[in-house]
């Protein structure tokens, strides 16, 4: 089978596309040190408040092939609950393997002449791009696709965002309270000295919320406002966890104030009577797409083009987030304890960017803050 592959400077497309579809600024709180961004950077955005302008997207077409069973390769939380609603709806069952975004691309690359699987459901959207730019992925333009913010989807449907990943805090009222400290509402709260020793991040070496969060305030703020407000909040960490998701852990056991967090809502869901918070910061909240696609060569391409159709369905989605409680992609009802993207402070995270930067960022991490070595 031929393999498409596609030309680079498409992506180059897609993210002045995803930058001019982000809403108007918000303006951050005043805070005791404030670090705003400088003149020349634009402010964060807001993702508009309709995804788009298209008519409501019709019942999927698509016609199940002979053999009713989906293969995937799943970077995602809860599949077996996903797995068995999706097999209640359609009569498609599926046989599905959990890995990270990294073990995908490699399985992928190695099984490009015989692919072992139908689809890819989860995991980073570089990874997706990455697979894009080497012509593992074929591309489906779903019906429900215009339900998506253009934002979370590739313009020629090589993969599309079912849920987001958000960066924010979360906060133990309890401590707060003991140490006589005010709730930060903002990321440039967490750069006063009153939060030195009570806040805890992950390591950019090995947490991708840990890049996520310094490359985008990196952007945000200009690369030398960016390092000085950066230095100022890491001189308020003690020490870095290996996970994203330990400080937030941390915070929750009263061991510290504050923790840096992907997806803080679920720390509240999980813990419902813990003297816990989560906050999305109003200077600008930091989010990726966790995406599913369709793997060139599928050997059930119809059952998996009937899956993508159905995740991005209200119904798919309600069960998406009941599997794992993210942001949805879509303006959809959300369950009880998560955001809708149109109520956050969504920045322009340019992840095509930061992505080929990684190496160099990660270097200059190291060198600026030896005392995490």
């Amino acid at each position: 089978m031929n393999v498409h592959t596609r030309p680079r400077w498409k992506n180059v497309t897609m993210m002045a596309f995803l930058v001019a579809l982000l809403l108007a600024a918000c303006a951050p709180a005043a805070t005791p040190t404030p670090v705003p961004p400088p003149p020349t950077q634009p402010p964060p955005t807001k993702v508009a408040a309709t995804p788009t302008e298209a008519p409501p997207p019709e019942p999927t077409a698509v016609q199940p092939d002979a053999q009713k069973i989906l293969t995937m390769y799943v970077a995602y939380g809860g599949p077996d609950i996903i797995a068995e609603e999706f097999e209640r709806a359609t009569g498609i069952k599926v046989e599905y393997l959990t890995m990270s975004s990294g073990e995908v691309l490699t399985r992928l690359y190695a099984e490009k002449d015989n692919p072992q699987t139908d689809l890819w459901f989860g995991g980073g959207s570089d990874a997706f791009i990455q697979a894009t730019e080497d012509g593992l992925l074929v591309p489906y333009d779903s019906p429900n696709r215009q339900a998506v913010y253009p934002a979370f989807r590739d313009e020629e449907g090589y993969w599309t965002g079912v849920s987001l990943v958000v960066v924010g805090f979360v906060a133990n009222t309890e401590r707060m309270a003991d140490k006589g400290l005010a709730t930060p509402l903002t990321w440039a709260d967490l750069a006063d000295p009153a939060y030195k020793d009570e806040l805890l991040a992950s390591n950019l070496n090995t947490s991708g919320t840990a890049y996520t969060t310094v490359s985008g305030i990196l952007q945000v703020m200009g690369e030398e406002e960016g390092w000085l407000y950066l230095d100022k909040v890491y001189a308020n960490i003690p020490f870095l966890t290996k996970s994203g998701s330990a400080p937030g852990k941390s915070a929750l056991a009263g061991e510290y104030a504050i923790g840096i967090v992907p997806d803080p809502h679920s720390t509240i869901m999980n813990n419902p009577d813990a003297p816990v918070v989560s906050i999305y910061p109003s200077d600008g909240v930091l989010a990726w797409p966790s995406p599913v696609a369709i793997v060139v060569g599928a050997k059930h391409p119809n059952n998996a083009r009937i899956f993508v159709d159905w995740i991005l369905s209200p119904e798919g989605q309600e069960v998406s987030m009941s599997a794992s409680p993210r942001v949805p992609t879509t303006d959809v009802e959300t369950i009880e304890g998560v955001p809708r993207a149109s109520d956050l402070n969504l920045v322009a995270y340019d992840h095509i960017k930061w992505g080929a930067e990684r190496e160099r960022v990660v270097e200059q991490f190291n060198e600026r803050y030896p005392q995490y070595q």
